[in-house]
């Protein structure tokens, strides 16, 4: 019932999983100090934001993939001979491997040594906002 609950709630937040791209004014060399000040805020934001959201979405997701390893390991296989119980065992192995990927992940994301994933449709249709605002052009 947990993992259940669980994949429920990565489902319902997966929308809001890829980072948010931030693009930087190409002159903010030339900007006024106060104006600098506030475009490296809006970049640590930017880049907090990011890191929280993909730190919740692979945290989440490692815990599914333990939730689904101690599951099947619940399970009596009792019945089941040798070979097909060392297959099992294998098996939960290979997804035990897949939480322990997830949550290094997510700690190294967290961690600021890798970067959330970004999504380039959000990337393009940012980036032709922002053209807009700018200059007028792309929209």
């Amino acid at each position: 019932m947990v993992r259940v609950a669980l994949q429920e709630v990565i489902s319902a937040r997966e929308h809001g999983v890829q980072a948010v791209p931030y693009f930087a004014p190409t002159d903010i060399g030339t900007l006024p100090l106060c104006e600098q000040e506030k475009e490296l805020n809006v970049k640590e934001e930017t880049d907090y934001g990011n890191r929280v959201r993909a730190g919740i979405h692979m945290t989440l997701s490692a815990a599914a993939s333990a939730l689904e390893v101690a599951e099947v390991l619940m399970k009596n296989f009792a019945d089941l001979d040798a070979k097909d119980r060392k297959r099992e065992l294998i098996r939960c192995s290979l997804n035990a491997r897949v939480a322990r990927d997830a949550a290094a992940e997510a700690a190294a994301v967290l961690s600021g040594q890798q970067a959330p994933k970004s999504d380039a449709m959000v990337e393009i249709r940012r980036l032709k906002s922002a053209l807009f605002q700018r200059f007028g052009i792309g929209e």
